[in-house]
Formats: structure tokens, C-alpha cells, sequence
């Protein structure tokens, strides 16, 4: 896959799961708006794909998701409401995180 494809999927769906090594392949491609490192969950990177922001997940240490947000404001909201439930993950809530829904 090349970075041109994942934005092109990306604009046809909001969900993208890619291998580590994939993504590990396009990052270089991107430019990144932010990362926080999780403790729990590797790192929420967020990437710009040509005119749209990214969500960069790691669900397993092999897999990777990348979800489009529709602008900034939603940029924010998620990153504010996954940090949340990772802090509360590390507090042992035992909640969890759909990566693909």
C-alpha cells in the first residue's frame, strides 16, 4: 500500500485496519499533528492525509488503525475521550476500547 491508497480509502471509509508494518511503511508520508503516549495502548497519533485528520491506533502490538475525523473539533473530542478511557483503563476500570466501530 502506498500513502496515496490510504487516503483514497480513507475517503470511502471512515476505518482502516493496517499490519505494523504497513503503517510503519506510510508513516514517513504523513505529517503527525500530535502523539500521546497511552501507557496502556501504545501510542494515539494524530496524522494529517492530505486535507484530513487521522487517528493512528494500536489495538495489538502487530496491528494498527487508522480512523479519519471529520475536522478539528472532532480531532479533539476523540483525543480528549480515548485519553480519558485509557486514564481510566490504568486505574483498572476494565473497560475497553472498540478500535473499529
Amino acid at each position: 500500500m502506498k500513502a496515496e491508497d490510504l487516503q483514497r480509502i480513507l475517503s470511502r471509509r471512515p476505518i482502516v485496519r493496517l499490519s505494523a508494518a504497513e503503517w510503519e511503511a506510510l508513516a514517513p508520508a504523513f505529517d503527525e499533528v500530535e502523539h500521546h503516549h497511552t501507557v496502556v495502548a501504545g501510542s494515539l497519533v494524530i496524522i494529517r492525509v492530505g486535507g484530513t485528520l487521522a487517528a493512528v491506533e494500536q489495538p495489538r502490538a502487530e496491528e494498527r488503525v487508522v480512523r479519519r475525523l471529520d475536522d478539528e473539533a472532532a480531532m479533539r473530542a476523540f483525543v480528549h475521550e480515548r485519553l480519558e478511557t485509557y486514564e481510566r483503563m490504568w486505574d483498572g476500570c476494565g473497560c475497553k476500547v472498540d478500535y473499529y466501530a
